[in-house]
Parts: C-alpha cells; structure tokens; sequence
C-alpha cells in the first residue's frame, strides 16, 4: 500500500467497523497526510472526522486527537456510547451463556 493509500483505506476500514453504530459516512478527500470523512451520527448531525498521523480528530473537539475513532465517536455522540455499550453487553450475554458448565459430566 502506498503512502497516499494509507490514511484512506485506514479511515474507511475504521468507520466500516462501526456502522452499526453511525447512520452513514463518506470519505471526502484524502492526501498522503491526512483523510477526511464526513459522518452522520444517530443523532442526525454531521461531523468531520480527519486522521492523521497524530490520531483521529472531530471538527466539534477543538484540536484534542484521539487514538481510537470508538474513543472520538464516544466523545460526540451520546447515541453512539448507549448502543455500543448495549451490543456489548449482549455480545457478553451470549458469550456467557455458552460457557456455562455443563452438569453432571466430568
């Protein structure tokens, strides 16, 4: 992958992940340094999410970077904490009750 490839594919395979967790998102330009996206939160907003080589960093959140884009998209959006916290603990749920031991055998 080339340089100018890098933060692209980076930034599409970061927010491909949480889709489940953001209404839509487009990639809007993208330079060896940096890409940016444009993205629709639950909420219905649109906010800028840039990657560079210091992190991830929102239009909304001054110059703070962060080093996951989870970290960031929590940081904006309220709805987005809420529903990835609830498929997490469902993902624990059924985990767990899979690793119950099975009685009487042994």
């Amino acid at each position: 992958m080339s340089p100018s490839e890098f933060y692209i594919k980076e930034l599409q395979r970061a927010l491909s992940e949480q889709a489940l967790f953001i209404r839509a998102f487009s990639v809007t330009s993208s330079s060896s340094l940096q890409a940016i996206a444009s993205v629709t939160l639950l909420e219905g907003n649109n906010v800028t999410i840039i990657l560079t080589n210091q992190g991830y960093h929102a239009d909304q959140s001054g110059a703070t970077p962060f080093e996951t884009i989870e970290d960031l998209l929590q940081s904006v959006s309220p709805l987005y904490a809420q529903k990835r916290q609830l498929a997490l603990l469902d993902a624990l749920e059924k985990w767990s009750s899979h690793q119950l031991p099975n009685k009487g055998q042994g």
